[in-house]
């Protein structure tokens, strides 16, 4: 996901990013603005026509606290047929015939006023008694709704209008001109609506929509402009951490292998060391210190489980004759293979360690007497019918054995044992060479 990440910030398309980006966030937001402006512009239509409402409502309560008041009868306000009370005509001191206008009258003398303007008020009546105040289909439906569902307002958008209408209900100043209809106090009485065209909102929503497109598209450029600017300078960025990072890895790849090589070569050192330590480092046969650990291992287990032991001490004959005659390299390459033919014809228990000089110390576990000396012959067999090349030159050397063993029922120390066989081996010499020798205890 990071590498993913990364290349796509990388890619030269990636500063087209921030366009459809913030075109879809700021695009979001400006929807969810203009519904808010439409709900605004709604709740404004809304609040007008309860004003309308009210004020209406206001001036019906003062005309019915005051039981109804008087105008000038004119042909455009004459005798409210409707009203059966003393007095609802009469003369003023000054001969003006006025007559009597209940909050209903009075409310639709207003209506016939306001009718055609911007802002047009009706009263209707829920059961009629004048028939001016006959609702229309959407009154009708109002009024139901609002009977019914006991609703406090209801508003409508009909016909590039705004409707609004209040229930209206019973009130004391009432009663006493529909008691004969059956309505009490408190009941629900009819409505007043108030209608005025959607225009009149819609010309405050329309300024508000220009302004919000502008600031939303000066929004979208200023927050696209700084996208591109982030992105760029996010590349730039990463464009510089790669670069200290490769910086980075090519030290670390040098260090590494630096330090990988001084790691081969301090494992080298200490596998030499680990070599050395029981080796002998000319010959690559066992060393003096490995082999004499090995005899001693083998007299604690003969003191525990007594067993046969045979102990073979050989050299070379005649070995300062090579290295005076051929140098001393001869004789290291004489050494070695010395070493190499003893190896190749001994058992695969017995134990091969240079002793000292060209003197070799072999270990014959579990051997008694007779095998011993096959073991010695086949090794005396191999040096002589070996022949050895020092610098292309052939040579044959041959190698003298002294052999001393140990019984099951013996007890002597390692030393007494070497010892043993370095005397046969010296009898061995004093005999002629190229030959074994057992040891025997003396009469």
């Amino acid at each position: 996901m990071r590498i993913t990440f990364i290349k796509l910030i990388q890619s030269r398309w990636c500063l087209l990013l921030p366009l459809p980006f913030w075109a879809l966030v700021v695009g979001l937001i400006y929807l969810q603005n203009s519904n808010t402006l439409q709900e605004a512009g709604y709740e404004m239509a809304r609040q007008r026509g309860e004003v309308a409402f009210n004020l209406v409502q206001t001036l019906r309560n003062w005309n019915a606290e005051h039981g109804g008041v008087y105008a000038p009868l004119t042909d455009s306000t004459p005798e409210n047929p409707y009203l059966v009370i003393p007095e609802k005509t009469i003369t003023s001191p000054a001969g003006v015939t006025l007559t009597k206008l209940n909050p209903a009258y009075m409310t639709r003398q207003i209506a016939e006023i306001m009718q055609g303007s911007h802002l047009e008020i009706n009263l209707t009546s829920d059961r009629l008694m004048n028939p001016s105040n006959k609702a229309d289909p959407w009154e009708t439906r109002a009024l139901q709704l609002l009977r019914d569902q006991q609703l406090n307002e209801y508003v409508e958008v009909v016909d590039q209008r705004f409707r609004y209408m209040a229930p209206l209900y019973m009130q004391e100043g009432c009663i006493s001109c529909h008691a004969h209809m059956g309505y009490q106090l408190g009941d629900f009485r009819g409505g007043l609506s108030v209608s005025f065209p959607v225009t009149y909102v819609e010309r405050l929503t329309d300024r508000l929509m220009a302004e919000s497109r502008r600031t939303h598209l000066i929004a979208f450029l200023l927050l696209s402009l700084t996208g591109l600017l982030a992105i760029f300078g996010l590349q730039r960025l990463f464009r510089y951490l790669q670069l200290e990072r490769s910086q980075r890895e090519s030290i670390i790849d040098e260090r590494t292998a630096s330090l990988h090589e001084e790691i081969i070569r301090r494992r080298e050192s200490q596998d030499r060391l680990r070599f050395l330590a029981h080796h002998d480092e000319l010959t690559g046969a066992k060393n003096r210190r490995w082999i004499l650990q090995q005899l001693s291992a083998l007299m604690l287990k003969q003191a525990e489980t007594p067993r046969h032991l045979a102990v073979l001490m050989l050299d070379i004959d005649h070995f300062k004759k090579v290295n005076d005659n051929y140098g001393h390299d001869a004789g290291d390459e004489i050494l070695k293979g010395f070493v190499n033919t003893l190896q190749q014809h001994l058992r695969r228990d017995d134990l091969l360690g240079r002793y000292g000089g060209e003197e070799f110390l072999i270990l014959l576990p579990d051997t008694e007497q007779n095998e011993a000396l096959l073991v010695a012959e086949r090794l005396r067999q191999a040096v002589e019918t070996t022949t050895y090349l020092s610098n292309y030159q052939p040579l044959n050397i041959t190698t003298s054995l002294g052999i001393a063993l140990m019984g099951t029922e013996t007890q002597i120390s390692a030393e007494e044992l070497i010892s043993r066989a370095d005397t046969a081996l010296y009898q061995a010499k004093r005999e002629g060479r190229n030959r074994f020798v057992l040891w025997q205890s003396p009469i």
